[in-house]
């Protein structure tokens, strides 16, 4: 029974080698802001927050460098715009253990001209994406990944559309910094604001990893002589 049951944890070891599976994450694009005088505004009205792009040189867009596209780094940026379009909480801001947190939705275009115009460099639509920071603190994050959330890439870009074909999972996280005045709720919503901001888009995609067939040989015969420890000795003749 010894002997039977090595040889089946010989076997699964082998079909689970061959049949290993590992998660891959492409960056899709990373920008910084051009000026740092520019900010992201967060407007309130009523019981909801409007985050807003806002600069001097594009009124309702954000000049941007792009330092990673289709990724790869660049030795020299791509000049860009983002623009938030209809980006409001769909939440209630909570706070706990003195991280206040709350929903937003809407779609974030990094495009060559200002006002979502141009070439679509990359547009994310998301719902139900998170904005989350310390209270009282001067950072904070918007971020979002499906799964479990709604989050979508376009681009037409031509680096970027086989990266993101077939829907595969998408992620994003803006870094919100020098957030004045400092992050909290006023009412049910987080208080109205202004900050620079930083993003980086990924996908990331369940692979399946095939050993080489060499290794795989390798392995295998490893296993099977190992099992020669567990049974496979030669019996010495009784002695009379």
């Amino acid at each position: 029974m010894k002997v039977a049951s090595y040889r089946t944890l010989a076997l699964a070891s082998l079909a689970s080698l061959a049949m290993a599976t590992s998660s891959s994450a492409v960056t899709i694009l990373q920008f910084g802001q051009t000026n740092p005088n520019d900010v992201v505004t967060a407007t309130v009205s009523g019981s909801t927050t409007t985050l807003t792009t806002n600069s001097l040189a594009a009124a309702g867009s954000i000049p941007i460098q792009i330092t990673n596209i289709a990724n790869t780094p660049l030795a020299v940026p791509i000049p860009a715009f983002e623009t938030f379009v209809g980006v409001t909480s769909t939440g209630t801001a909570t706070t706990s253990a003195g991280t206040i947190q709350q929903l937003f939705s809407g779609t974030i275009a990094i495009t060559s001209g200002p006002n979502n115009t141009g070439n679509n460099i990359l547009t994310v639509a998301f719902t139900n994406a998170s904005l989350s920071g310390l209270a009282g603190g001067g950072s904070a994050s918007l971020f979002g990944s499906r799964p479990p959330q709604n989050v979508l890439f376009t681009s037409s870009n031509a680096a970027i559309i086989p990266l993101i074909a077939g829907n595969p999972p998408e992620n994003f996280s803006l870094a919100f910094s020098g957030i004045t005045p400092a992050l909290s709720i006023t009412g049910t919503t987080i208080a109205g604001f202004t900050a620079r901001n930083a993003g980086t888009f990924d996908t990331g995609t369940p692979t399946a990893v095939i050993p080489e067939p060499s290794g795989v040989v390798m392995a295998g015969t490893a296993m099977l002589v190992s099992l020669g420890c567990f049974g496979f000795r030669r019996r010495k003749p009784a002695q009379a």
